[in-house]
């Protein structure tokens, strides 16, 4: 247990004559703590592509995060993907501390440019396995043999894509107790020729203006859809299930959105509309985003489903880069034209949408909330954030509720303050050669809106400054962020950040402030995926009534823990909790203890 861990260390600390000078908490808010972590790993992008030559394409999205329990111990371990150089595993050893395991694990995949994955039980033997993606490196499938090490089981599997791929994410889409993978591809953006650093092929500049006025002439590469067969082995059945959407399909959410018990699918589309499929429960899906949505954001990247206000039903929240893409290079030069660029865009566009795909052109006007103005019916120029009406049916509310922002790709959910309501981490920024873009942290204000709270929470600004020690050409190179996790790497019961950035170290950042109550959730599964992937999972307490469901990977690039964490406020107990397994199967828990991590199984029966 927690608790009995921390008073075994107390206890060793004092009979060795080590006086502990405070016992507080560190101020209110959050702090880096990556140096302290003894985490030393360092995203590298292509020079060639995205440095002293830039290109502008999709190897300037860089890798993501992916948060899991490798090894069983109760902790979540740390999973970073590489563009050049290995990936790497970071064990979490307890205290804040972090070991690197990636060469003893056999999944470091050097000369591969690793872009996401996920991890999954995948054979339901209790260990986490990891489905990584690449662009042209082949993507892997590597089982978790329980001793600390991974097999490669690609070529057995028949999982091993060889393209363009963005994210992946494990669910159940037939309920039969097996876990199948879903894979996110987009378009080629390379060519047949393999650069003189090896492990990556020569990307060309996509024609944006092009994409942006053409988008429905411009697909990418289709999705794939790997049904679990349970024997080790997966069959391709996308175009039979009907989710084999060609585009540039960077993301893909899951959630059982209309409540008819199976898991229905979102995939987002960097430059066109976005797909929202139900689940007929009969192994086909159906596209209803016309019926359902009616607009969707057109440069989507990430994607996420969350209960933001407490209602019980998954809402949607869709952030868009790519529509963001139209801003010119005009500051180029010296940190002062930078930062003056800087400040000019926060005021002038953050929140703002705009009638198409080239931003503010003159003659132009901020048609914000009016998309009747928008040259393509049925797509969304910025972020979307769709209100759950109950039984399938959504709202769009980006504006009124204060979610739209700039150059924004993945998206972490979760209660960071403890007050009962879900907050959202959406990592941020261009890179080189565009100017410094801070990462937002959107409160949950639990009246429909959110505020953004990134510097008074301490995240913003990042460790060591917006810029990086490089220069190219006299402009100077800034951090910039791809991909978020939420996870509780201290172990002291609130939710903790890792932040994957393009071309630099990641960020670890502590949460401090949490002065609420909370109760942390894990499910182990019998009938169902060992993983429970999707099941819902009811919390009363007093007048608090929330609802959380068991995710995968999702965001973009990114996946977070799998325990569910459950902010209380001031409330100091739980009346129940109520798990609705699959096949009408509910189980009530009353009273649970909030002081440690309730792990439930579901029952035999």
């Amino acid at each position: 247990m927690l608790v009995n861990r921390r008073i075994l260390l107390l206890l060793v600390l004092l009979l060795s004559g080590v006086v502990l000078v405070s016992q507080e908490r560190a101020p209110a808010g959050f702090s880096h703590v990556l140096n302290e972590s003894a985490i030393r790993f360092r995203h590298t992008a292509i020079d060639s592509e995205t440095g002293t030559t830039w290109k502008l394409n999709q190897y300037d999205h860089g890798s993501g995060v992916l948060v899991a329990d490798v090894n069983n111990d109760g902790r979540d371990d740390i999973y970073f993907l590489n563009f050049v150089g290995d990936n790497g595993l970071w064990m979490n050893r307890g205290n804040g501390m972090f070991e690197d395991a990636t060469q003893k694990a056999g999944i470091a995949m050097s000369g591969v440019i690793s872009v996401g994955g996920a991890f999954g039980d995948f054979d339901n033997d209790g260990d986490q396995d990891l489905y990584v993606t690449s662009y042209r490196g082949r993507n892997r499938l590597f089982r978790n043999q329980g001793d600390g090490t991974f097999d490669d089981v690609t070529t057995t599997a028949g999982v091993g894509y060889s393209g363009h791929s963005s994210s992946a994410t494990w669910f159940d889409y037939d309920n039969d107790g097996k876990l199948d993978l879903y894979l996110a591809n987009i378009g080629a953006f390379t060519i047949d020729t393999l650069a003189e650093q090896a492990g990556y092929y020569v990307g060309f500049n996509l024609p944006f203006p092009d994409l942006a006025s053409n988008y429905d002439k411009n697909r990418g590469e289709k999705n794939l859809l790997f049904r679990n067969q349970g024997n080790g082995r997966f069959v391709e059945v996308a175009e039979k299930a009907g989710v084999a959407t060609n585009g540039w399909n960077g993301d893909c959410a899951v959630s059982d959105f209309d409540g008819d018990g199976f898991l229905d699918l979102y995939v987002t589309d960097m430059f066109g509309p976005n797909r929202l499929y139900r689940n007929r429960g009969d192994g086909t899906f159906e596209d209803l985003t016309a019926k359902t949505l009616r607009r969707t954001s057109w440069g989507a990247i990430g994607a996420r489903f969350f209960d933001a206000n407490n209602d019980g039903w998954p809402d949607l929240y869709v952030v868009d880069m790519h529509s963001d893409m139209w801003m010119s290079q005009s500051w180029k030069g010296s940190r002062a034209r930078m930062e003056e660029a800087t400040n000019k865009s926060t005021k002038l566009f953050e929140k703002a949408k705009f009638p198409t795909a080239f931003g503010p052109r003159p003659g132009d006007k901020d048609v914000r909330g009016d998309f009747s103005k928008i040259r393509h019916p049925n797509v969304i120029y910025g972020n979307s954030y769709f209100v759950s009406q109950g039984k399938g049916a959504f709202q769009e509310a980006s504006d009124a509720a204060n979610l739209e922002t700039f150059w924004p790709w993945a998206i972490a959910t979760g209660d960071l303050d403890d007050d009962g309501w879900q907050d959202i981490f959406a990592a941020s920024g261009m890179g080189y050669p565009y100017y410094y873009w801070p990462n937002q942290v959107f409160r949950n204000r639990r009246d429909g809106t959110f505020e953004q709270v990134a510097e008074a929470w301490k995240i913003e600004p990042p460790p060591g400054g917006r810029y990086l020690d490089r220069e190219i050409g006299g402009t100077p190179m800034v951090r910039s962020s791809r991909s978020a996790a939420f996870l509780d790497f201290d172990e002291d019961g609130d939710l903790d950040i890792v932040v994957a950035n393009f071309n630099h170290e990641p960020y670890l950042i502590r949460n401090n402030q949490s002065s609420g109550n909370h109760l942390n959730v894990k499910l182990v599964g019998r009938s169902i995926a060992r993983d429970a992937i999707g099941t819902p999972v009811e919390l009363f307490a007093s007048d608090l009534h929330q609802v959380q469901w068991v995710t995968n990977a999702a965001g973009y690039l990114s996946q977070s823990t799998r325990t569910l964490h459950f902010g209380l406020g001031a409330r100091k107990s739980v009346d129940r909790i109520v798990i609705h397994w699959k096949k009408g199967k509910s189980q009530t828990i009353k009273t649970p203890d909030a002081s440690r991590l309730l792990v439930v199984a579901e029952p035999a029966n």
